[in-house]
């Protein structure tokens, strides 16, 4: 009697276990359609603006990688509506820090202004918008939340890093705006897919 309860139970663990599997191999599939290793043709042109949505310093590491690939930027994590004269490309690199506010002597609704502004001028000119998210979830916030929003509503293609498991809230977005995503492992990966949307 022991012994066939045992097996029971062994066997409906067995089958929670395949049904779990199951059910995450679909979600992968589902969200394979949204997510891409890189862009399969280019879609932005040198002369790209570098600025901060949320003046974390990810935006630092964007620069970096953006010079190491030889791509003709500009690093304003401040920029204003006037600094896109002559812009092909803007990358956002969306992260929120209240430190860097504080530094840049700007507040949150400030921040998030500008931001705005910046959208609202390009939504009417022919410039590539990216969107680039390293942080990690734990440091993901509502204001963190908001910027990617903002961003990602209008942007040609979105990068993250899946830190903590970003992936999901990145995979609803794309959903939700259209955008095609790339979501790499870490930092070291960031150049490849980058560099996609220019070579």
């Amino acid at each position: 009697m022991k012994s066939n309860i045992l097996k029971f139970i062994v066997f409906i663990c067995i089958l929670i276990i395949l049904a779990i599997l199951s059910n995450t191999s679909r979600i992968q599939v589902n969200d394979d359609k949204y997510v891409l290793p890189s862009l399969p043709r280019p879609i932005a042109k040198d002369k790209v603006l570098i600025t901060s949505a949320g003046q974390s310093t990810d935006t630092y590491i964007v620069k970096d990688i953006a010079n190491k690939l030889m791509i003709h930027n500009f690093f304003m994590p401040q920029a204003e509506n006037l600094d896109l004269e002559g812009i092909n490309t803007v990358v956002f690199v969306v992260g929120y820090s209240a430190i860097g506010e504080n530094l840049h002597d700007l507040s949150y609704e400030e921040e998030k202004k500008r931001i705005e502004d910046l959208i609202q001028k390009l939504k009417y000119r022919d410039i590539t918008i990216i969107t680039m998210f390293i942080g990690d979830r734990e440091n993901k916030n509502k204001e963190t939340d908001e910027f990617l929003d903002l961003t990602c509503k209008y942007a040609d293609y979105v990068i993250g890093t899946q830190n903590n498991n970003n992936n999901r809230s990145l995979v609803e977005l794309a959903k939700k705006y259209n955008f095609p995503l790339t979501i790499v492992e870490d930092v070291t990966g960031l150049s490849e897919p980058f560099a996609s949307a220019f070579r």
